[in-house]
């Protein structure tokens, strides 16, 4: 799913084997591996994302009632019938993951690499450079990995590690928001 070749996946878990953040059974082949301190790991992850670079397009689309942006836009993701992936992100999407704040402005999505143009005319987004409400992000495609669907509505979302990744730009409350994520995660982690 992460195209990666199995070369790189063995490096990583070698590394991961290194920093002693896995426990190792078995041998050969058949070697399990288990995350012991995915903290630590999301923490080295989070160092590595904010030096990316990815291109961002300023978008904007008329709602009447902004609180209903995201609901709007992903009516018309599924009437216009993307057929490539895509997940809403930033802080409006990691507030219906995990509700904190009591408003959010704008939305982001996600598009594979070259589609901002494409998703941009489904939508029948206007570009600007001043009072943008949509914000398109081209990434690769493991970006949109385990991203989720509610179940009352066609929307997708990032997995919530991709979520806390992206509040960590340091925008408004989104930095809180951030912290509220990775508590959710950590508690996940506590049960496994």
């Amino acid at each position: 799913k992460a195209e990666t070749s199995p070369y790189t996946c063995s490096l990583v878990l070698q590394e991961l084997t290194l920093r002693e953040w896995v426990e190792s059974t078995g041998r050969g082949p058949g070697k399990r591996r288990m995350l012991t301190h995915p903290d630590k790991l999301l923490d080295a992850w989070s160092e590595q994302w904010q030096g990316r670079k990815e291109k961002r397009s300023k978008w904007y689309t008329f709602v009447e009632t902004p609180e209903h942006l995201l609901a709007h836009l992903a009516e018309e993701i599924d009437r216009q019938k993307v057929d490539y992936p895509w997940a809403f992100t930033g802080a409006a999407a990691a507030n219906v993951y995990a509700p904190l704040l009591t408003s959010t402005e704008g939305a982001e999505i996600i598009v594979p690499r070259g589609y901002a143009d494409k998703m941009a005319d489904r939508l029948g987004l206007k570009p600007v450079s001043k009072g943008a409400n949509v914000t398109l992000i081209e990434r690769e495609p493991a970006s949109l990995l385990y991203r989720y669907m509610r179940s009352d509505q066609p929307v997708f979302f990032a997995s919530p590690y991709i979520l806390y990744l992206d509040l960590l730009d340091g925008r408004g409350r989104n930095k809180e928001l951030a912290q509220h994520i990775r508590e959710r995660l950590e508690s996940l982690w506590q049960r496994n």
